[in-house]
């Protein structure tokens, strides 16, 4: 849930073992066992000068743990947990405004023993720029920039799916694309990664759902060769077979994430833009809604959809919808949302 740190949160997370058919589940010899401790920055050794530790304050009902270090998980830029539990977390070490090549991977994590610690690990996949990811199954969804091996320079970004049908913690062989250049080449070449195209999650409907950031996309082909443009942010879906894809919303400046509710109500949190007007913005997303960046806004307000809160300056990162019973009711059934700017949950 937290984006942009050397650091990965979880709080009252319970992860569950590895199937019996599964490959057996071995603590790892690189494994670090975490002492068990309520403190997250005693756990994971941090510096007293790191500013992570001194200002990690969380309620009291809430027991938060250090999962993986920045050994394993120096940069983490997006997560997702499978139903069975293991945890697949995607590396940057470019950074957001990062432009070289053969700097991202994705490691599998998982907890063998049931006691919130991680103690085994596989690198399941190398990629570039991991910005998404999503397990389902045997396969792993995975949105990433993609470069170019002739130049070294960033091409565009694409979807692909990565399956291990071994269940060994590595991806069987090269992933199948499902959408090619769900960027703009131009300014990931000239910025990097950052306010490109970001999370994805799906939907109860089977849909994928995408998270356009501002810089939109020229020409994304999916697998059945449908074709679109989108000029600045919003929220692309498709089939996760590669098919059907199309525009869901349209006008959000830079959204890295959705939450997605069990009733396929999606929220959002986008990015101020710097004194232009736009502030934070947690927007309703509704089916071919035109929410007004970047002009519509400051000039036909009567021709957009209105966002349910305008919170200010800040920095929206990743998001999740939160339904399940074993969190305290204040805390569940909302999306909960990270912002980098504030940095806060």
């Amino acid at each position: 849930m937290f984006k942009k740190a050397g650091l990965i949160l979880f709080s009252s997370l319970i992860v569950l073992s590895c199937k019996h058919e599964e490959a057996p589940c071995t603590p790892s010899t690189e494994a670090i066992n975490y002492p068990s401790s309520d403190s997250l920055a005693q756990a994971i050794n941090y510096p007293s000068s790191d500013s992570l530790a001194q200002v990690l304050n969380w309620p009291k009902d809430l027991k938060i743990t250090g999962f993986s270090g920045s050994d394993l998980t120096p940069s983490p830029a997006c997560m997702a947990v499978a139903a069975t539990g293991e945890v697949f977390v995607g590396v940057d070490m470019m950074g957001s405004l990062g432009k070289e090549i053969n700097k991202g991977f994705i490691k599998r994590l998982v907890d063998c023993n049931h006691d919130g610690i991680m103690d085994s690990h596989t690198e399941f996949a190398q990629v570039d720029n991991p910005r998404g990811i999503l397990a389902i199954g045997d396969q792993v969804f995975v949105l990433h920039t993609t470069f170019s091996p002739e130049t070294g320079k960033a091409f565009n970004m694409d979807l692909v799916v990565f399956e291990d049908l071994d269940k060994d913690g590595v991806a069987d062989g090269p992933a199948k694309v499902l959408i090619k250049n769900l960027s703009n080449s131009k300014y990931l070449q000239e910025r990097g990664t950052d306010h490109a195209t970001n999370g994805i999650q799906m939907g109860i409907d089977g849909w994928i759902y995408i998270a356009v950031g501002d810089f939109g996309f020229h020409n994304a082909t999916d697998r059945d060769g449908t074709q679109l443009t989108m000029l600045g942010g919003g929220v692309v879906r498709v089939r996760p077979d590669g098919t059907e894809m199309e525009v869901y919303t349209h006008g959000l400046r830079n959204i890295y994430d959705v939450a997605i509710d069990p009733f396929m109500n999606i929220y959002t949190r986008g990015n101020t833009n710097d004194g232009g007007g736009w502030n934070i913005r947690f927007i309703h997303q509704i089916q071919s809604g035109e929410y007004g960046y970047p002009v519509l806004f400051k000039h036909f307000t009567e021709e957009i959809l209105p966002a349910l809160v305008d919170v200010g300056g800040g920095s929206g990162t990743g998001s999740l919808y939160m339904n399940d019973n074993r969190w305290p009711e204040k805390y569940n059934n909302v999306p909960m949302m990270a912002d980098w700017g504030r940095s806060y949950l």
